[in-house]
């Protein structure tokens, strides 16, 4: 918030802004807790029947499918919870975000905002959705049909599989987050010099994130991936039709 507006705005209206974001952060908190739980309960039957569904040649009883790491199952596994976890709570952050931004909002600004909010909230898990049960299964249509050596047997990482698609999905939950936060930050008015506040640190946390959390399957393109999220959310951040004052 800029030096101006914060010297018009009487000390109790901060901190009543204050408490209800920290309650508000308080109720996603505790509904990532008990929806995780929920996932958790069903995650093993999920991950074994997106396994089953994909265009490898398994063998009858999965014999040509291993895994060589337990523990990164259980990663992965954990992994997935939270990333579920994440993904049903879009829509509450994003009606409780705005709900929290209406008031001071110009009716551009508002509309603005709704776009952003239907964009991280529903395109984003349908994104995710496609890549699951088809952009993965076109890949690996794609590998199966390049050929293989003759006589060399064929074996299949469970776990290298199923991170590639949890990699992509985490990537587009970072950037609908990021996305959020920056706009957030803009609406209210967190500039300095005619740039947003925290900006840079949101970025570079996002970028952080990414090439930290990507799997080594990715390795080689971790840097590109997280460098292309952080463009496009400061794109879309930046697009927004708020003044600025200074």
């Amino acid at each position: 918030m800029t030096s101006e507006l914060a010297d018009v705005l009487p000390n109790w209206d901060i901190q009543e802004h204050l408490r209800e974001l920290n309650t508000i952060a308080r109720r996603i908190s505790f509904t990532l807790i008990i929806v995780c739980i929920f996932w958790s309960l069903s995650i093993d039957n999920m991950m074994t029947n997106w396994l089953s569904v994909l265009p490898l040649e398994t063998g009858p009883n999965n014999e040509n499918m291993s895994i060589y790491g337990p523990y990164e199952w259980l990663q992965l596994r954990w992994a997935a919870v939270i990333l579920l976890g994440l993904l049903s709570l879009l829509p509450l952050i994003s009606i409780q975000a705005y709900l929290f931004a209406r008031p001071g909002l110009y009716p551009s600004e508002r509309n603005w905002l709704i776009s952003v909010l239907i964009l991280t909230t529903t395109i984003t898990p349908l994104v995710i959705f496609l890549i699951w049960y088809q952009g993965l299964t076109i890949l690996f249509e794609l590998s199966e049909a390049s050929g293989r050596p003759d006589g060399v047997l064929v074996r299949y990482d469970a776990s290298s599989i199923f991170s590639i698609g949890l990699a992509l999905s985490w990537v587009l939950v970072i950037w609908s987050v990021t996305t959020i936060f920056l706009s957030l930050t803009k609406i209210y008015g967190m500039i300095n010099n005619g740039e947003i506040r925290f900006r840079k640190r949101l970025l570079a946390i996002s970028t952080g994130v990414i090439i930290l959390t990507l799997p080594i399957e990715f390795d080689g393109l971790k840097i590109m991936i997280a460098i292309l999220s952080a463009i496009l959310s400061d794109f879309v951040s930046n697009s927004m039709p708020v003044r600025i004052i200074t």
